[in-house]
């Protein structure tokens, strides 16, 4: 009787055995972590360095001369565009920014002359292309944008005893091309964070005065910025 109980619980313990080793064979398997997606609208604030890179010919009474400086300032504005992420992870989009420089410069030339130049209000829209490594988005882009741009020159002139100080300045909307590129970081669904380059070229200004004191400025921008946008 003792053998056979005994036989019963071995027979019962192989047939157990078969399934718990097959069980044990299988795995479940490692489910994907999803990767984020950069299709929609977003909107966000920047603030960062501008630096207007300005050169000029500067001519007065027959005597000529070549000027170069930076106008460094801060830049402070807002942006806001639209992403579309392809299946093979590039991306593909469009933004506007507006935004406000400091940048100024009082260059003095000829000892008694100076050359005066200034950014202010700028904007852009771009095209942007890119890649995507999951929350991570490298990009380039180009476009048009537009700014307020001042520029002038001041020099004194003998009048009889009279020592008078002259002034000519013109400021006016000047548009341009655009291009730079940057990174972007994911760190939620809907906040992400970016670092950015952009370099604009807004041509040339001619002024000139009545006793053919003549200035041509040429002007650019470069701006470096930081921003932080919303994905809705």
């Amino acid at each position: 009787m003792r053998f056979l109980s005994w036989g019963i619980v071995a027979a019962c313990g192989f047939l157990l055995a078969g399934p718990a080793a097959k069980a044990a064979e299988i795995r479940i398997p490692d489910l994907p972590s999803p990767q984020y997606n950069w299709t929609g609208f977003y909107a966000g604030v920047y603030g960062g360095g501008a630096y207007a890179a300005w050169a000029a010919d500067y001519c007065r009474n027959g005597a000529c001369r070549h000027a170069e400086g930076q106008a460094g300032g801060f830049a402070v504005g807002v942006y806001g565009g639209y992403n579309y992420q392809f299946a093979n992870r590039f991306v593909i989009g469009g933004e506007l920014d507006w935004g406000k420089s400091t940048s100024s410069r009082d260059e003095h030339v000829f000892g008694d002359s100076a050359l005066l130049s200034s950014f202010g209000a700028f904007g852009s829209a771009r095209l942007r292309a890119g890649y995507a490594f999951d929350r991570l988005l490298a990009f380039g882009a180009v476009g048009v944008g537009v700014a307020s741009i001042g520029n002038g020159y001041r020099y004194t002139v003998q009048k009889g005893c009279d020592t008078i100080e002259q002034v000519i300045w013109d400021e006016q909307v000047k548009a341009g091309l655009i291009a730079g590129g940057g990174f972007e970081y994911a760190f939620t669904k809907h906040f992400v964070g970016r670092g950015e380059y952009l370099y604009a070229n807004y041509g040339s200004v001619t002024l000139s005065s009545r006793d053919r004191t003549r200035t041509e400025f040429r002007n650019e921008m470069h701006l470096v910025r930081v921003g932080a946008s919303y994905r809705f």
